[in-house]
């Protein structure tokens, strides 16, 4: 069984330029990954989310900016394409725009998240490359 939880975090200035550079890599990784799938049907080839998470792997290498944000975060976004153009198709899909989209991302291994309580209502995370929040 799959289970989320959504928290309200109190991020410090750091933590918060932080965010919104992963939010804007995500966004670039969403938008070049789908760029790549309507270019391989417009050829009438398949690309799916394995040979683009390898693919991601090399550019990781390549560019240094995309090592900023946390590989998971990025697979994630990956995971999130494939199952968009596999329910809407690769042509239906939306690009995701600096304009119209808010900056976003997910942390789905909840081993790498530690949660500590400090009362009934207020606790603290530790987060991938963002620490203590």
């Amino acid at each position: 069984m799959l289970s989320g939880r959504r928290y309200l975090l109190d991020l410090s200035p750091g933590q918060e330029a932080m965010c919104e550079e992963f939010g804007d890599i995500c966004r670039s990784v969403w938008n070049t990954a789908l760029e790549q799938r309507r270019e391989f049907r417009r050829r009438g080839a398949w690309m799916n989310y394995v040979p683009q998470c390898a693919e991601l792997a090399d550019a990781k290498r390549e560019h240094p900016w995309l090592k900023a944000a946390p590989s998971h975060a990025l697979q994630q976004t990956l995971k999130d394409l494939d199952r968009a153009c596999r329910d809407h198709g690769t042509f239906t899909v939306r690009w995701r725009s600096k304009a119209r989209w808010s900056p976003s991302f997910r942390f789905p291994d909840a081993q790498q998240i530690s949660v500590e309580r400090l009362g009934r209502k207020w606790g603290r995370v530790k987060l991938p490359k963002l620490g203590r929040v």
